[in-house]
């Protein structure tokens, strides 16, 4: 009996023990908070100005802003070119010039009243006024009839300017019996070029005696102001007959122009420098309708005649 609680008492211990070593080795194997950290929560940083998220917008911004004012800047030559673009009639303006003096309208006047010539055929050595051409050949005689004409009056004005003292009172003599007899009084009503009125800075015109077949030649001094500075040119326009209905007369007209100072962006210069220009005349008035690539000119002349 005492050998049987014995061994029960063991049996008892063992088990206990046992037990014992099992909740102790439960307890070692189980993880414990404090001994193993939390892993740690990835970093994220905010986006900033300086940042990735930022940039790829704003070079594409600077990019597309650049090449708007390229573009703007490529459309400024071009104007630029447009409005300087022109061939100029450097024969017909060199003749125009005599000691750096302008062949003005005033003079060519002058040398109307005083006699020196009264119609441009009656000008020694300009042939071609009267009489019709062939349409190929217009602009290139007219061309250079215009050069004959100028030459001329060139030549003329010249030797009114060197001409002794008694010449120059007969000429003066001559001069005011023209103002206080004269009785035709043609005139331009009308001078707009791209909307523009240039007849306003007109100070002088003349108008040459109209030939047999109704040509004539039309000078004008003009004055206008460029960035404050007083600017002078003159222009020429030869109106040559090359078609007669009736009281209707076509003309085809050669321009040209000096300046005292080279400006080609004037209305006037930019006129100058194109070509097939064609007026027509009813009655006593002379009309031209120009319409070209980046000009409009309208014209209307009152030739009293």
């Amino acid at each position: 009996m005492l050998t049987f609680r014995k061994i029960t008492a063991i049996f008892v211990m063992a088990v206990l023990l046992e037990g014992t070593g099992l909740l102790f080795a439960q307890t070692i194997e189980s993880p414990s908070m404090p001994s193993i950290s939390m892993p740690e929560m990835p970093t994220i940083s905010s986006p900033t100005m300086d940042g990735k998220f930022y940039r790829p917008s704003l070079p594409k911004q600077e990019k597309k802003s650049d090449k708007k004012s390229d573009s703007n800047s490529s459309e400024s030559k071009t104007n630029e070119a447009v409005l300087s673009d022109g061939t100029t009639t450097d024969d017909i303006l060199i003749s125009l010039l005599s000691n750096a003096n302008l062949l003005s309208a005033s003079d060519i006047s002058d040398l109307y009243d005083t006699g020196s010539f009264n119609t441009l055929s009656s000008l020694s050595g300009v042939s071609g006024i009267s009489g019709n051409t062939g349409s190929s050949a217009s602009d290139i005689s007219t061309n250079i009839l215009l050069r004959q004409i100028l030459e001329k009056l060139n030549e003329l004005k010249i030797e009114q300017n060197t001409a002794s003292a008694a010449q120059q009172e007969i000429y003066a003599a001559k001069k005011q019996d023209s103002e206080t007899f004269k009785t035709r009084n043609p005139s331009i009503l009308r001078f707009k070029i791209n909307g523009y009125n240039v007849k306003d800075s007109l100070i002088q015109t003349f108008f040459s005696e109209p030939e047999a077949d109704g040509s004539f030649l039309l000078t004008a001094d003009r004055k206008y102001f460029l960035n404050n500075k007083a600017c002078n040119e003159t222009f020429y326009m030869l109106f040559k007959a090359v078609k007669s209905n009736g009281s209707t007369t076509t003309f085809s007209v050669t321009p040209s122009i000096a300046q005292t100072a080279e400006n080609k962006n004037s209305y006037v210069y930019r006129l100058c420098q194109c070509k097939n220009m064609i007026a027509e005349k009813t009655g006593n008035l002379v009309v031209i309708h120009f319409i070209g690539e980046d000009i409009s000119a309208d014209l209307l002349l009152d030739i009293d005649k």
